[in-house]
């Protein structure tokens, strides 16, 4: 089974997101609050908990939970998502899977210690279905 470890965001962009209890998913924007709400199609951001500890262990040196600009750490997804799948989110948020990483020519302004993720492992979701999601809510890949 796979599950939220963090649910994190900023008020503003190009700092690190911060964990939070809860946060409130709005459907076609984001999540409520944070700095990437409602401004573009990649709403929500996606780190693989497995993916962390890999950068981990090269890095030599931990990754708080939001420092790599991440919204979501999941752990227990499979290592490659498919585009167009749709992951749910405790009993009401669904969010669609838009993009694996970003464009090679794409900046990427953010950092953590010289480490980013996002660009290379992170995944970008739309918000299909809004609700209020919270460490240990269960994520199920729809189609499993």
């Amino acid at each position: 089974m796979a599950r939220v470890l963090a649910v994190c965001v900023s008020s503003n962009r190009q700092e690190p997101k911060k964990p939070v209890a809860e946060a409130r998913f709005i459907e076609g924007k984001g999540i409520d609050g944070d700095s990437h709400f409602g401004i573009s199609s990649r709403q929500v951001s996606l780190l693989r908990y497995e993916d962390i500890k890999l950068a981990e262990k090269e890095a030599g040196f931990s990754f708080p939970p939001g420092s790599l600009a991440e919204n979501l750490v999941v752990e227990g997804l499979p290592d490659q998502i498919p585009l167009e799948s749709r992951l749910k989110i405790g009993r009401d948020v669904v969010l669609l899977v838009i993009e694996k990483g970003k464009k090679p020519d794409e900046p990427h302004t953010y950092d953590y210690r010289g480490w980013c993720l996002l660009p290379k492992v992170g995944y970008f979701l739309e918000v299909v279905n809004g609700g209020i999601v919270k460490p240990g809510d269960e994520v199920v890949l729809e189609g499993d």
